[in-house]
Parts: structure tokens; C-alpha cells; sequence
């Protein structure tokens, strides 16, 4: 069995430049990959910029700089203050490379030093300034938490209104960052099309959705089996997965069968739930011979990656149903690494590109915008203060699904012209030629963003 779980080994693994080597390799990887571009039809865009430079420009810049000054060792906080390091609080670039030192330091067990460093970034950021400020407001929290918990500090936990209301409807904050940004529409609208063309030829299609939110993917099935003429369906059934641990999809089921009832379109909604993925079994399903089957999984299997017993047995239920295609959707970066300033650095590329994403296409005082940052602050958290079990937030990248999958006698499927041609056609509603990347490594469909790759889509069947 493919371990997705990897040991801990931070307390035994020090700190060294190497560490943060990722710093190239995460601003890199995705113009280095094996991999074929998918051509976006030509569009005007308006990019949202500090000081002319987006937010992965300022980190990379900064990481470099970084690179090239430690062979200055800082050892305390009398040469730090004669450093580049203080003082420079509207150099953008400076406070990134005090975020990465503070970083460094806590690797090395120099709290105290990591602590003073993060004050010269607190001057700086803020949760309602432009997209840099308000990352380094979210990984600056982050550092200090982990702190707190290295030195055994106890601190009270403030939930802002926001966050408390993030955390109360998921599927608005869901919903928001479909209707806003690019990213969600992009993969969507390409995973939809995917299971589209392999029921094409179904006359009853049971969609079994793993993680089915507020449903907006479900109404693109709905319009599209609706108006087909050439095979005529005779009824939709789709089937929502949920567990004691997340909100049952009940108020999806109605948007939707009344959106079906609208088009004129013989549907049915039922929800599967389970108190733990230990307790799923395929009968649940309540499986249809005379029914063609796929099997949508946006976003969902990361979750199990810290309880790989539970993701196992979702696999082995799924292998039993033998759809005739599994669409994954996943994010496209490791939070899964022992190292904890590997982990860093990889989130810090990742959520700023959401972030400078957030910039383009969201005012600054939107309150979608709000809830959607405040929900990736808990998973910066979780990904840079915690440890262990703890430890929830594990992502790993296409490369290690693939192997995963294969386990499994999964065999990848391309994905067709027509879906990738929808991904471009998407892309180009956003007007976001020049910053969002569509690029096909092997068989699977990579979405980046100026050049930070952020999530992956691919289609399977079990053989």
C-alpha cells in the first residue's frame, strides 16, 4: 500500500538552506513540467498588482534574495538590527524574507528570535490590506501559534465573526469563490464534461457525488442531459456522500429538483450517510443494473490522506461500484511533507496564489472575500502550526494519486478535446489569459496560476 501518510520527523530533521531550495523548485514546477500547454483563446486582462508586481513576483523575488543572504549568518538580535531585516516594513520583499527567517529560526528552536521577527511583520500586515498583507497576516498568525505550541504557551482562541461565519456555511464561502474566481469554474466546468461524454450513450445515469456542497456542478448535468436529443435521457439519479462530520446536502437535493423539474428532466436525489467511512458499503448505494454509473470526487480524497484506513475503504466501495469513470479533482501541492519549512514554503506559494487571485477578481472589502481567506487561514494553520494527528491538512500532488490510483487496477483516461476546450473557454470568460495556466501533464490537466500550479483534474476507470 502506497503511503500517503508520511512519519513525522521534524524534531529529528534540523533546519538547513537545502530546506528552502523549495523556493525555486515551488515558483518552477510548473513550467518545468513534462507536459503540453493547453492553448486559452486570446483575451484582454487587467491584473491587480502591489507595486506593479503580483504576489507570487514579491515571494520569489524575495525568496531568492533570501537564498543569497544566508551565507550572512544572523546569529542574534544586535547584528539582525543592522540587517536588511527591520526597518523595511513598505519593502514588500523584506517582510516576506522576515516571514521565511522567522520560518528558519523556529526549525532551528530559536524561538525567541522567530518571535521578534514576526513583530516587524505584524507592522505590516493586516487581514483588509492589499493580497500580500493579508497572506502575511494569515502565515505570520500561523508562526506565532506554532511558536505557542513548541514553547508550551497556552493562548486563548479568538474566533472572529468572520471565521465563526465561514465555519457556519461552507457552502456560501463554496459558492462565493465558484462565482468569483476562475480556478473552481475552470476545473468544474472540464470534470462535468468529462463524465458527460461517458454516459453519452446512457439512458439512466446514477452520478454518485462525494462531495456535493452547494451543488452548482450537479445544475451544469442537469442542463446539459436535459437538452440532449440524440439518446434521450429517461432519468438522472444522483447520490450525495455525507457523514456525521459536515452538513447533510438536504437543501442541495431541493435547489436541484426543482431546477430538474424546470427543464423538464425525470430526476432524483438521495443522500448516503454514514457516521464514519469505516461504515460505507456499496449496498448503500441501493446500485441500478439497468443504471450507467460515474463517480465525481472534487476536492474530497485529501481529506482521508490522515486516515488512510478510511480512505482505503472508500477505494475498496468505489472498486465494487465500478463506475464506468471516476472524475478527481485535487490540489496541486504538498502539504503532506515531514519538513516543517518544506511545508511552509509550499503553502506560502499556494495560498498566495489564491490570494493574488483574490486581488483580480474580489473588491477589498468583499465579504465573501472575507470568509474565503478566513477559511484558508485555519488551513494555513493547521498545515504550519501543527504536528502529528493533528495535522489534518495533507495534500499531495497528481503524481502520488497517480501511483495511489494504480493500486487500485485504475488506468487513467485521456481527457478529450472537448473538455479541455471547455476549460479554455471558462478561462477566457475570467479574461485571465496571462495568469492562469492550463498545461496537460500526462493525462491529467493542471491549472496554475502565474506560474504556481494550484490543481490538478483527472478522469479514471477501474480494469
Amino acid at each position: 500500500m502506497l503511503e500517503l501518510f508520511a512519519p513525522e520527523q521534524e524534531r529529528s530533521s534540523p533546519t538547513s538552506l537545502s530546506s528552502f531550495r523549495i523556493l525555486n523548485k515551488c515558483r518552477s514546477n510548473f513550467e518545468e513540467q513534462n507536459s503540453e500547454k493547453v492553448k486559452v483563446p486570446d483575451s484582454e486582462i487587467s491584473c491587480s498588482k502591489v507595486g506593479g508586481q503580483s504576489v507570487i513576483e514579491i515571494i520569489q523575488l524575495a525568496g531568492e534574495k533570501f537564498i543569497k543572504s544566508r551565507s550572512l549568518r544572523i546569529d542574534d538580535l544586535s547584528e539582525l538590527s543592522q540587517g536588511p531585516y527591520v526597518d523595511k516594513t513598505e519593502d514588500v520583499e523584506f517582510i516576506i524574507q522576515n516571514l521565511l527567517l522567522s520560518a528558519e529560526k523556529i526549525g532551528e528552536q530559536q524561538f525567541e528570535l522567530a518571535r521578534s521577527l514576526l513583530n516587524h511583520c505584524n507592522e505590516f500586515c493586516s487581514d483588509k490590506g492589499n493580497p500580500i498583507q493579508r497572506l502575511v497576516y494569515y502565515f505570520s498568525a500561523a508562526l506565532r501559534e506554532r511558536i505557542d505550541l513548541e514553547m508550551g504557551v497556552t493562548t486563548p482562541k479568538v474566533v472572529s465573526l468572520e471565521f465563526e461565519k465561514a465555519i457556519m456555511n461552507p457552502s456560501s464561502t463554496s459558492l462565493t469563490l465558484h462565482q468569483r474566481v476562475p480556478f473552481c469554474q475552470v476545473m468544474q466546468f472540464t470534470g462535468v464534461q468529462a463524465i458527460i461524454e461517458h454516459v453519452s450513450q446512457a439512458k439512466r445515469i446514477h452520478i454518485i457525488d462525494l462531495n456535493i456542497k452547494y451543488g452548482t456542478h450537479c445544475s451544469i448535468f442537469i442542463q446539459d442531459l436535459a437538452s440532449r436529443h440524440a439518446c434521450p435521457v429517461e432519468h438522472l439519479r444522483i447520490t450525495a456522500l455525507g457523514t456525521n462530520s459536515n452538513i447533510l446536502p438536504t437543501d442541495t437535493g431541493k435547489r436541484l429538483a426543482n431546477f430538474a423539474k424546470s427543464v423538464n428532466l425525470s430526476f432524483s436525489f438521495h443522500v448516503v450517510t454514514v457516521a464514519d467511512m469505516l461504515d460505507l458499503h456499496e449496498n448503500l448505494f441501493e446500485l441500478d443494473t439497468d443504471e450507467v454509473t460515474a463517480v465525481y470526487a472534487p476536492y474530497i480524497l485529501w481529506t482521508l490522506i490522515s486516515k488512510q484506513d478510511r480512505l482505503e475503504c472508500l477505494m475498496k466501495v468505489i472498486r465494487i461500484i465500478n463506475p464506468c469513470v471516476m472524475v478527481v479533482s485535487e490540489n496541486e501541492v504538498n502539504h503532506n511533507s515531514p519538513m516543517f519549512v518544506n511545508r511552509f514554503v509550499e503553502a506560502l506559494f499556494f495560498f498566495g496564489a489564491y490570494f493574488d487571485c483574490f486581488g483580480e477578481y474580489m473588491d477589498a472589502d468583499d465579504p465573501g472575500r472575507f470568509s474565503a481567506e478566513y477559511m484558508f487561514g485555519h488551513g494555513i494553520k493547521n498545515i504550519v502550526a501543527t504536528d502529528g494527528k493533528e495535522r489534518t491538512v495533507r495534500q499531495v500532488k497528481n503524481d502520488v494519486w497517480v501511483s495511489f490510483f494504480a493500486q487500485y487496477n485504475m488506468v487513467q483516461k485521456e481527457l478529450s478535446r472537448s473538455s479541455l476546450y471547455q476549460a479554455t473557454l471558462v478561462a477566457k470568460n475570467f479574461e485571465c489569459e496571462d495568469s492562469c495556466s492550463l498545461k496537460l501533464d500526462g493525462k491529467s490537466l493542471i491549472l496554475g496560476w502565474k506560474g504556481t500550479s494550484v490543481l490538478s483534474l483527472s478522469a479514471w476507470e477501474f480494469v
